[in-house]
């Protein structure tokens, strides 16, 4: 389905209970936790409210707030959490956007406790490093402040999966759904990882894709944009063009 296909408000708050639903069952989130937006209109956001268990969101108790965080329509009683600083920083910096997905997924967090963030930042999985890019972790910030959306907003320039220091992690997308699947890659991703440097010894002993190799994966099914990101020149001949120019040569070498 392309990226570009407008989506109606019903259809906005189903994918996001499905978000939600698949983040409380995945153990991404726990209690009350985490946070899932929805870009409905140029100054108008769908959000989940504050205080509920994303198991329990339902179609009717997801919000509508501002591009301020002030609620504008939902049930009585309910409020917008303060962490919609975070979302909102996200769709100022991104306006292309149209979702973003906030939780706490343990693995993938307990990197950033650790000092192990840069594991997530190297080229190792190739799925991650296709698809997602270096994982940047911004630093601490106390969490439902104002302050945490203006310094992660940098990191939202570039990347499209952000781990936020001692706290958790935040995931942009087209939909919904498409930026919960970014988070549930972080995860699976991180306990990927952990394992691997569990199994080497080392977080130093695990292997990393060489640079032909992460220029070769991207430009063959990655977004050509995340060379820059790895610190790649784009004009370097990749593995497959050097491949491809060597058996020329000795073709043209052995019919001489």
């Amino acid at each position: 389905m392309a990226d570009d296909i407008p989506w109606t408000e019903r259809e906005l708050r189903k994918q996001m209970v499905r978000a939600c639903h698949a983040l409380a069952s995945r153990g991404l989130v726990a209690a009350t936790d985490g946070n899932v937006t929805a870009k409905l209109g140029p100054d108008r956001i769908l959000v989940t409210p504050s205080s509920l268990s994303k198991g329990e969101v339902t179609e009717l108790s997801i919000l509508v707030c501002d591009l301020d965080g002030r609620l504008i329509r939902g049930r009585s009683g309910s409020k917008v959490s303060s962490e919609v600083h975070l979302h909102l920083a996200a769709y100022r910096t991104r306006p292309e956007i149209g979702a973003v997905v906030h939780a706490h997924p343990p693995v993938a967090t307990a990197f950033t406790f650790s000092g192990r963030e840069h594991l997530l930042r190297d080229p190792i999985i190739p799925e991650v490093v296709a698809q997602i890019g270096p994982i940047e972790t911004c630093p601490y910030v106390t969490p439902g402040t104002r302050a945490l959306g203006e310094t992660a907003a940098p990191f939202f320039k570039s990347c499209d999966v952000v781990l936020l220091a001692q706290h958790g992690a935040v995931a942009l997308g087209s939909t919904p759904w498409r930026a919960y699947l970014r988070m549930e890659k972080l995860e699976q991703a991180a306990t990927i990882l952990k394992t691997s440097a569990e199994l080497a010894g080392s977080a130093e002993a695990v292997r990393r894709l060489t640079p032909a190799q992460t220029k070769d994966l991207i430009v063959n099914y990655g977004d050509p944009k995340l060379l820059g990101r790895y610190g790649l020149d784009a004009k370097r001949e990749t593995e497959s063009e050097l491949v491809e120019r060597v058996a020329a040569a000795v073709l043209k070498r052995l019919g001489a």
